[in-house]
């Protein structure tokens, strides 16, 4: 006869919920207001989602001065690194209209990791 303290078994069906499922993060192209790239980004970074803008210095020249500026060279895009909650979260920004997505489908489109 085997003797089990009552609640000691840790396998089953009745146990698991699912709740700790963890979610591999994915990255998505989200489309931003005209000249909002980078204020987005900055929000993103200080609610903690990881976020890219490729941006290229460049040097601007007027009568009176030169002025080394960064320009956004994908304009109104914004790649995210999230999670499905996330990515509900980047959404509600005012500033975010949507993700981009392939013709003929619904769905976000994910950016391949390098691997």
């Amino acid at each position: 006869m085997i003797l089990r303290k009552e609640g000691t078994l840790n396998a089953g069906p009745n146990l698991g919920t699912g709740e700790g499922v963890a979610y591999s993060k994915r990255w998505y192209v989200a489309f931003v207001r005209m000249h909002h790239e980078k204020k987005v980004a900055e929000r993103l970074g200080k609610m903690g989602i990881e976020n890219f803008v490729p941006v290229q210095q460049e040097v601007h020249q007027w009568s009176d001065r030169r002025k080394v500026v960064e320009s956004v060279l994908l304009p109104m895009m914004v790649f995210v690194h999230v999670d499905p909650k996330e990515r509900k979260e980047v959404l509600s920004f005012s500033t975010v209209s949507r993700y981009m997505v392939m013709r003929g489908e619904s769905s976000p489109a994910v950016i391949p990791d390098e691997q």
